[in-house]
C-alpha cells in the first residue's frame, strides 16, 4: 500500500497567505481607526471630492475617486462618534444693551492662520452664550470629478475702484454656501442664483448703483479644496489690496448649524424680522479675536452694527467674537464677515436681506473716512 505524501508546502503558503490577509486587516483597521479619532479631536479628514451640483452621473470619476468615496462613508458610518446637543450655559452678568458675545473655541483655543469653518461657534442671545463645540458638517457623497481649477481668479472687477479714498472689496471665503432650496446637496451650491455669491453680487450691483466704487472677488474658495479656503481668499483679496488707501473687505458668508442641535432651535426663533412688511432674514458680525488688530476691529464692527440698528432695528443680531479666530481679519481694520441669512431661510427672504443691508453698508462706509 502507497502512503499518501502531506502537501507540506500547500499548508505553508496558506499559512503565510492567512498571516498576510491578518497583517493587512490590523493594518486597514488601524488606519480607519486614526482617521475616526482624527475626526473626533476636530480636525479635517477628508478623502473625496464634493459635488456641489447633485449629479448622478459618475461615469466621469475616477475608480479612485469612487472607492474613496465609498470608504468616507465605511468611516463615518463605522466610526460616527455621538453628537452632542449644542450647550446652552446661562451668563446672567449680561447687560441687555450688549450687543458683543465671546465664544470659546470649546476646551482648546485654536491657533490656525486658517480658520476651520468645522469648528465654527454660534452666536448668542443677549442672556444666553450659545457653544456649538460638536458641529460637523456631513461631505460624505459620492461624487463625480470636477475639472474646476483651485487657483484663485477674478471674475468681476470694477477698475473703477482704485479711486477715492476707499478700496472697498466684496468676497467669500466660503462661496458654494447656499440655502433652504439646497438642503439636498447640503446647502452647496455653484450655481450664483442660488448661493451667497449671488448675493455678494447683488450688494455690489446695489453699492455701485450709490456711487460707491467696489471690486467684487466671485471665487469659490471653498471648491473643490474646502481645507484651503481661507488660504485661498487671503491670497485673492492680497492681489486688490491698497497700500494708499483705507482696505474695506467684507467677506460675506451664510449661517448654519447642526439638524436638530440646540442652535439650530435658536436659528429658527430668529432667522427672519418683519421689515416694511416684508420678511427678511437675520444677518450677525462675526469678530476674530486673535488678530493684533481685534480692538479696532470690535470698534468698527460695533459701529457697523450701531449704524444697522438706527436704520432696520432687528436685521443685525448680537454680534460673535469669536476666540482664537483670525477669519483673515489682520488685513484690514476695516475688515468684516457678515453672516447673511442661515441654512433655513429661502433665497427669497435673503434678497431682500441684500437689499437692506446695500443701505446700511452705504451709510456706513460713506462715513469711514469724515
Amino acid at each position: 500500500m502507497k502512503r499518501r505524501r502531506k502537501n507540506k508546502g500547500g499548508s505553508k503558503f496558506y499559512m503565510v497567505l492567512s498571516i498576510i490577509c491578518l497583517s493587512v486587516l490590523f493594518l486597514g483597521y488601524s488606519f480607519v481607526y486614526n482617521l475616526s479619532e482624527e475626526r473626533k479631536s476636530g480636525q479635517e479628514v477628508t478623502t473625496i471630492s464634493i459635488n456641489y451640483n447633485n449629479r448622478k452621473d459618475t461615469t466621469n470619476s475616477s475608480t479612485l475617486d469612487k472607492i474613496m468615496s465609498y470608504f468616507n462613508l465605511f468611516l463615518e458610518k463605522t466610526f460616527k462618534e455621538k453628537e452632542n446637543d449644542t450647550e446652552i450655559i446661562e451668563n446672567n452678568e449680561s447687560k441687555s444693551e450688549e450687543v458683543f458675545k465671546t465664544i470659546e473655541s470649546g476646551n482648546a483655543v485654536e491657533k490656525l492662520e486658517i480658520f476651520d469653518d468645522d469648528e465654527y461657534t454660534s452666536p448668542s442671545t443677549k442672556k444666553e452664550v450659545y457653544l456649538a463645540n460638536d458641529r460637523k458638517k456631513n461631505f460624505f457623497r459620492v461624487v463625480t470629478s470636477s475639472s474646476r481649477s483651485s487657483a484663485s481668479r477674478k471674475l468681476f472687477v470694477n477698475t473703477d475702484a482704485i479711486g477715492g479714498g476707499l478700496n472697498i472689496v466684496l468676497f467669500h471665503t466660503h462661496g458654494t454656501e447656499a440655502f433652504k432650496e439646497n438642503q439636498d446637496t447640503n446647502y452647496r451650491s455653484l450655481e450664483e442664483s442660488a448661493n451667497i455669491v449671488g448675493i455678494g453680487s447683488q450688494i455690489a450691483g446695489e453699492l455701485f448703483g450709490k456711487g460707491l466704487k467696489v471690486i467684487h472677488l466671485k471665487d469659490y474658495n471653498d471648491y473643490p479644496d474646502y481645507n484651503s479656503s481661507y488660504a485661498n481668499s487671503n491670497f485673492a483679496v492680497r492681489q486688490v489690496l491698497s497700500n494708499t488707501k483705507t482696505n474695506v473687505l467684507i467677506d460675506f458668508h451664510r449661517d448654519g448649524a447642526d439638524e436638530n442641535s440646540s442652535y439650530e432651535k435658536f436659528l429658527s426663533r430668529v432667522k427672519t424680522v418683519e421689515i416694511n412688511g416684508k420678511t427678511a432674514a437675520t444677518c450677525t458680525l462675526v469678530v476674530g479675536d486673535k488678530n493684533d488688530n481685534s480692538h479696532k476691529l470690535k470698534e468698527n464692527a460695533g459701529k457697523l452694527h450701531e449704524k444697522a440698528n438706527q436704520i432696520y432695528p432687528g436685521l443685525l443680531r448680537e454680534i460673535i467674537v469669536r476666540e482664537g479666530g483670525y477669519f483673515n481679519q489682520y488685513l484690514s481694520d476695516y475688515a468684516f464677515l457678515i453672516e447673511v441669512g442661515t441654512t433655513l431661510n429661502t433665497y427669497e427672504e435673503v434678497q431682500y436681506t441684500a437689499d437692506l443691508l446695500s443701505e446700511i453698508l452705504f451709510e456706513y462706509i460713506s462715513e469711514i473716512n469724515k
